[in-house]
């Protein structure tokens, strides 16, 4: 399919019933913070890129988030899978962990939560700096599922040929993965954007050459231009005109070059 749709993903329209291998997507997580501004020590000092606050109603929060899980359920393939990338919030000083989203997901299998650890963040003087986020993983038939476990596997440090028949091992289920810095070549003027070797070990393991992957919150085209990278399909909605410029220029930078 590869297309990124400018419209509300609450109605995935484009996309036939039980025709998506993967969806995995990182949705605005409602933290009350104003992106597209750069701030230091409480003031606004620097304004570009499009604007907008991270701050739903809680019910109409949960409520486009329960349509959208929805309709990722009809388009999802009966052996299809969901990652679902979503952190802590902090309120009135106590910190809310998200697991109140496994209520849309009564009907599906938890495989794993992953724990993504990166190295950089905000910092804080009363609690320890938070360096994590949850990747939930979620499959719709309890077996039938693609795990390609020889695409993802890493070198082994305690490697003993004696115990072991290859020097490959199962990445466990924290995964150390550096966020996207300002200096990152993958950077775009997009806030919250997530890094490609997070999507790419989740895409590999769990789709085959030419399956379509579905993000519902596209961003800056992360999803899709990992997705093109191997071989897979990819479609997807974004709100922000701006952001699918942005993800369609990662797109074409990305295609080979005839000289």
């Amino acid at each position: 399919m590869n297309k990124i749709f400018n419209h509300s993903c609450e109605n995935m329209r484009e996309i036939p019933d039980k025709s998506v291998s993967l969806m995995v997507t990182s949705p605005p997580y409602n933290i009350d913070i104003h992106y597209g501004h750069k701030w230091e020590k409480g003031k606004q000092i620097e304004s570009k890129g499009v604007k907008y606050a991270d701050n739903f109603e809680e019910d109409e929060y949960r409520n486009m988030l329960a349509k959208v899980i929805g309709e990722t359920k009809r388009v999802l393939k009966d052996d299809g899978q969901i990652w679902f990338n979503i952190k802590n919030r902090y309120n009135k000083g106590i910190i809310i962990p998200p697991f109140w989203i496994l209520d849309f997901f009564q009907d599906m299998f938890l495989k794993n939560i992953v724990i993504w650890n990166f190295d950089w963040g905000g910092s804080t003087n009363k609690r320890f700096c938070s360096r994590y986020e949850y990747v939930f993983f979620f499959t719709k038939h309890r077996d039938n599922y693609t795990f390609n476990l020889d695409d993802v596997k890493i070198p082994a440090l305690n490697y003993r040929p004696d115990r072991y028949k290859s020097q490959m091992k199962n990445p466990t289920d924290v995964w150390r993965i550096s966020m996207v810095s300002g200096n990152s070549p993958e950077r775009t003027e997009h806030p919250a954007q997530y890094p490609e070797e997070l999507i790419e070990r989740i895409i590999k393991v769990g789709t085959n050459p030419g399956d379509l992957v579905l993000d519902p919150f596209m961003g800056s085209g992360t999803t899709a231009v990992v997705a093109k990278k191997l071989g897979r399909q990819y479609v997807g909605y974004e709100l922000e005109q701006e952001y699918i410029k942005i993800a369609e220029k990662r797109l074409t930078d990305d295609e080979p070059k005839i000289f």
